[in-house]
């Protein structure tokens, strides 16, 4: 006997199983699509049969002949989703027999209880043989109707579910079933208004027409859910999520006519989630003031749910994601302060949230997403000792889940990155041992997720990176040894990524930084630090022009075209170091207008101190120093009682240096120096008092050092 699908589930959802397969099997097929072709064929009036076990397996451990031949004669399998469902080695067998089959495509979830999004046994709704894994290690989340009251609905997911077995749009089928609730209802209603007396009749009408007018918009609302979810989803993954724009535009602007106030519960849910994935995608799109828009409409709406039952931990979640986005978005615009009141905002819904269930792991690590949030702000903004005391905060809380939970690979990876932005605060502010000591706990984080799972690329790219972020500081103390190493480690490691995937981004930029970390190891042999810098420069100019606003990738271009001027400069050819600088300021000096930052600004610096010295190789001291100036102005500029960031005082040195104002780099001298600081190019030497106070002829201004001036670094 052939059977329409095989209803997969664990005995402790029976209750559902038995609902479903009522609903399924007493399904009537509309009309306007029996005899049609849908995607698994021709569509018959009813669904057919279906089967669901009713017996506990046997203890054997190996599902019976008759389920075996059941699971071979059935088209599809439906999937009861649950944490119980998850749990159940029988339903896992169940999946693995239909699989081997090889009709792994018609296995259709439908979710009742759990997070589909997790992969914790206690509340995770997918069993093991669902779950797999894309090629980053990151988990991929199937497909699934799901009824959860806080999601489709019963009703909705339902009719998501028949739609995969007929292989037919969702939609066809939603529109003829709300087609069908009207004329059941007016059936009623038009049987009711025959009893009832005339003065009741104009009442009875308006109610009637009320509450017709509310499944209209529940059931557009449905469609509406399933255009910004599903077929959002499908359109992401094939690349087209432009065909979406109208459908959005269109969503905002119902939307924005509807007071929060007058919808129901289910209304406002399908709302906010809709426009939270409507902002989400503006964001990406780089439409900040559009995605600020529909997060503060999924704002307003999370509200009022959340007023309406304010011990619903769920609810003030929701309330707190969209807390979240609107300090981000604001955070992207440059908008600090208001970025800080609604992260400051998220991050006490968070504490508040984790207090209602200490139960709920997820809820719990919310308050170390908010503590990261307002660091990450502090450190844009130069507070680098509130940046570190709210990330220790995170690390905190970090260390001792890590201790609860030691084979959560996450948690281990959360950790190791928190490790490594404090290493990030403590070199801001000169601390270099303590950086140094901060990173290279990362590196042991990351090295263990990257043992435990040798074949995952995540833990091998953020191992790579790891190590690049330690060079670094091993560098500023003169480990060069170490340096070595480490970049030898991280090379191997982005050379066997790329060669896995050529096309990341992501992965070529890793080898981008390999050469310039090895053109920076090569000195002083100038031609093959400049092949090294020369294979760098082009792997960073890929990747902006693949990706124009990534500032990352921005920094590194500029550093590594940096090189490649100072090597002319320093075989005095000057044409060629001049070609080098304009093609950097080119793409620097566009981006420092829209979004100044502090990397840029260093870079900058960088940049204009080289301009200076092609200016004097050309022989004019004059726009020399007015190159210089500019370079210190900009390294110079700190906000009231900042303390000057560790990164500039090297450059700010040189830059002075130049400027012959010796006596003003003292200070900044013995702050490298008593932070063990060692310069990979020496900084220039310390000039006598009458070096120091000579003058150009007629000018009054200090003269620059006689001889050539040292050479900026890398």
């Amino acid at each position: 006997m052939r059977y329409r699908a095989f209803i997969s589930y664990s005995h402790a959802d029976a209750r559902w199983a038995r609902w479903l397969i009522r609903r399924l099997e007493g399904y009537k097929v509309p009309s306007h699509l029996v005899g049609t072709m849908g995607d698994h064929g021709v569509i018959g009036p009813t669904l057919g049969a279906f089967f669901r076990d009713r017996e506990e397996l046997t203890a054997s451990g190996d599902l019976g002949a008759t389920i075996r031949a059941a699971l071979a004669e059935s088209d599809a399998l439906v999937l009861v989703c649950s944490p119980a469902a998850a749990r159940s080695r029988w339903v896992n067998a169940e999946i693995e027999t239909f699989r081997a089959n090889r009709r792994g495509d018609r296995v259709l979830c439908f979710v009742v209880d759990g997070d589909p999004g997790s992969t914790d046994e206690a509340i995770g709704c997918f069993p093991a043989a669902m779950r797999t894994v894309d090629a980053n290690g990151e988990s991929i989340e199937p497909l699934a109707a799901d009824a959860r009251a806080h999601a489709d609905g019963r009703e909705s997911a339902f009719l998501k579910l028949v739609a995969g077995l007929l292989g037919v749009r969702y939609d066809m089928l939603a529109q003829r079933e709300a087609l069908r609730r009207q004329k059941r209802l007016l059936a009623v209603a038009a049987a009711s208004l025959a009893g009832m007396a005339i003065a009741l009749g104009l009442a009875a009408t308006a109610y009637v027409a009320r509450n017709d007018a509310q499944r209209r918009q529940a059931q557009a609302e449905d469609i509406l859910g399933f255009m910004l979810g599903d077929l959002r989803e499908k359109l992401t993954t094939v690349g087209r999520l432009e065909l979406m724009r109208s459908v959005d535009d269109k969503a905002t602007g119902y939307f924005a006519t509807l007071d929060p106030r007058d919808l129901s519960d289910r209304a406002l849910e399908e709302q906010a989630r809709s426009l939270t994935g409507i902002g989400q995608v503006r964001l990406a799109e780089g439409n900040h003031a559009e995605a600020m828009a529909a997060f503060e409409e999924a704002h307003s709406r999370s509200s009022a749910l959340q007023s309406r039952a304010p011990r619903d931990g769920q609810r003030l979640f929701d309330l707190a994601q969209a807390e979240y986005w609107i300090g981000n978005v604001a955070f992207e615009q440059g908008r600090h302060d208001d970025a800080g009141s609604w992260l400051r905002r998220y991050r006490d819904s968070a504490i508040r949230l984790a207090a209602m269930d200490p139960s709920n792991f997820d809820w719990q690590r919310e308050i170390a997403y908010g503590h990261h949030n307002l660091a990450v702000l502090d450190d844009s903004l130069g507070r680098y000792a509130s940046a570190e005391e709210a990330m220790r905060r995170k690390m905190a809380l970090n260390r001792a889940w890590v201790i609860e939970r030691p084979d959560d690979l996450d948690l281990r990876f959360e950790a190791a990155d928190t490790a490594s932005w404090l290493g990030s605060f403590a070199l801001r502010q000169g601390r270099l041992r303590d950086a140094h000591a901060a990173q290279s706990e990362a590196v042991q984080g990351f090295r263990f997720n990257h043992a435990r799972e040798p074949e995952n690329a995540r833990w091998k790219d953020l191992l790579g990176f790891a190590l690049t972020l330690q060079a670094e500081i091993q560098a500023q103390l003169g480990r060069m040894d170490d340096v070595r190493r480490g970049v030898d480690t991280s090379c191997g490691i982005a050379r066997e990524l790329v060669a896995l995937d050529p096309k990341n981004h992501k992965w070529q930029h890793a080898l981008g930084q390999c050469h310039w970390w090895n053109a920076r190891l090569a000195e002083p042999v100038p031609d093959e630090v400049a092949a090294h810098a020369i294979r760098a420069e082009g792997i960073f100019a890929a990747a902006l022009a693949a990706e124009p606003k990534e500032m990352y990738t921005l920094r590194w271009l500029v550093r590594t075209r940096n090189v490649l001027a100072r090597i002319a400069l320093g075989q005095g050819d000057g044409a060629r170091a001049r070609r080098w600088l304009a093609r950097t300021h080119k793409v620097l000096d566009p981006a420092w207008r829209d979004r100044p930052n502090e990397a840029l600004r260093i870079v900058l610096a960088q940049l204009l101190v080289l301009d200076g010295e092609a200016e004097q190789l050309d022989g004019d001291p004059v726009a020399a120093r007015a190159k210089w100036q500019q370079a210190h102005d900009l390294l110079g500029e700190t906000a009231t009682g900042q303390v000057m960031p560790f990164e500039r005082l090297d450059p700010l040195v040189r830059t002075l240096h130049h400027l012959g104002r010796h006596a003003e780099a003292g200070p900044h001298r013995a702050r490298l120096e008593a932070a063990g600081y060692v310069a990979t190019t020496a900084l220039p030497p310390l000039q006598t008092a009458s070096a120091a106070n000579a003058t150009f002829p007629g000018t009054g201004a200090p003269a620059p050092p006689p001889a050539t001036p040292a050479p900026s670094p890398l």
